[in-house]
């Protein structure tokens, strides 16, 4: 995955190819009765680190009761990882050839939470 590829027509951006001219030399269209490639391209992958941080105090009228205060962070480095299955790989529209469209990962959440047990 190259973040910033030049294109080969067009605004670059992310691409499956870090050179995507040479890339689009090496893929061909397929022919009836040819054999072709099957899963020829793989991708990054998912890569998420969730974390959560608590603490929880106990009230000073009554040790049944306690509050409890959260932090939760999902995909803590704000990694983006792009999805193959929706690069642009017809080697017909040479502009968009290797494009990203979409993305496996969220951008990264936090939120925050209170509760109180009794």
């Amino acid at each position: 995955t190259s973040k910033n590829a030049p294109a080969i027509a067009g605004q670059g951006g992310p691409n499956l190819f870090p050179a995507p001219k040479s890339a689009l030399d090496a893929f061909g269209p397929e022919y009836p009765g040819g054999v072709g490639t099957r899963n020829g391209i793989r991708g990054d992958g998912v890569f998420n680190i969730d974390t959560s941080l608590a603490k929880r105090f106990v009230m000073p009228y009554s040790e049944k009761h306690s509050l409890q205060f959260r932090w939760e962070v999902f995909n803590m480095t704000n990694t983006t990882r792009f999805d193959t299955w929706d690069a642009s790989l017809d080697v017909a529209v040479t502009g968009t050839f290797g494009k990203y469209s979409t993305t496996l990962s969220n951008a990264r959440v936090m939120q925050f939470g209170l509760r109180y047990e009794f």
